[in-house]
């Protein structure tokens, strides 16, 4: 088993440590189907797709450490407070404006290019990188952030997560919100070819998947992650 290393400060070290993202499947999920009936037949519903499912329960992920308090200002620029402990700093930060200008928002996004403050780091074993993302399909959320590829086996320092925060919203980001999605990635080289043999691959699966008419993905193909 690999080894995960977090770390922050001691006085923060009990502020918004980064969990299992299999700990923070949204109810949405958890309340979704499993199977559903049309006309008369009944299909596998979205707790069967196991590739999406795997997209709740892999890596890790970086938490807000408190609630944050989302308001707009008269000239209808997002304004945040919360209250943090002594040494945090900032949480919340603005970049310039002149920093990735060129770099488009996703829509219905304000321009402003926030971060996420960083003071948690994490190490991974050696030749093993890091893909920081928007916590994946976890569209639900007020913000998105910016991707990231790091080096982390020797890159381990706190380092800043940038995000846009969507125009309709005001409220509360509860303490616990998941901020992005840490997966282990081990680096390789690699070069694309053309393969000659995969359509007949191809056509071993799907004469598989139409054998084993339920949920043959999972019986068939895939692997559990294990992610602690």
């Amino acid at each position: 088993m690999k080894l995960f290393k977090v770390f922050s400060r001691k006085n923060l070290n009990s502020w918004g440590k980064p969990v299992p993202t299999r700990t923070l499947v949204p109810e949405w999920y958890r309340q979704a189907e499993s199977t559903y009936q049309k006309d008369g037949e009944e299909y596998s519903g979205l707790k069967r797709c196991m590739p999406y499912m795997d997209t709740l329960v892999t890596g890790y992920v970086l938490v807000t450490p408190f609630d944050i308090y989302v308001t707009k200002d008269e000239q209808g620029n997002p304004r945040f407070s919360w209250n943090g402990p002594d040494g945090l700093g900032n949480f919340i930060d603005e970049r310039s404006e002149l920093l990735g200008a060129t770099m488009p928002r996703p829509a219905g996004h304000y321009h402003n290019h926030l971060v996420w403050s960083g003071y948690w780091g994490w190490k991974t074993p050696r030749g093993w990188s890091s893909l920081v993302v928007h916590p994946l399909n976890r569209f639900d959320l007020p913000f998105t952030i910016s991707a990231g590829i790091v080096d982390s086996d020797t890159f381990n320092a706190p380092g800043n997560i940038p995000f846009f925060l969507k125009q309709d919203f005001e409220g509360v980001i509860p303490a616990g919100t998941p901020i992005a999605q840490i997966i282990p990635i081990k680096r390789a080289s690699w070069l694309m070819v053309d393969d000659t043999t995969g359509m007949a691959d191809v056509e071993k699966v799907q004469g598989t998947l139409i054998r084993m008419s339920d949920t043959p993905y999972k019986k068939a193909y895939w692997k559990r992650r294990d992610y602690r």
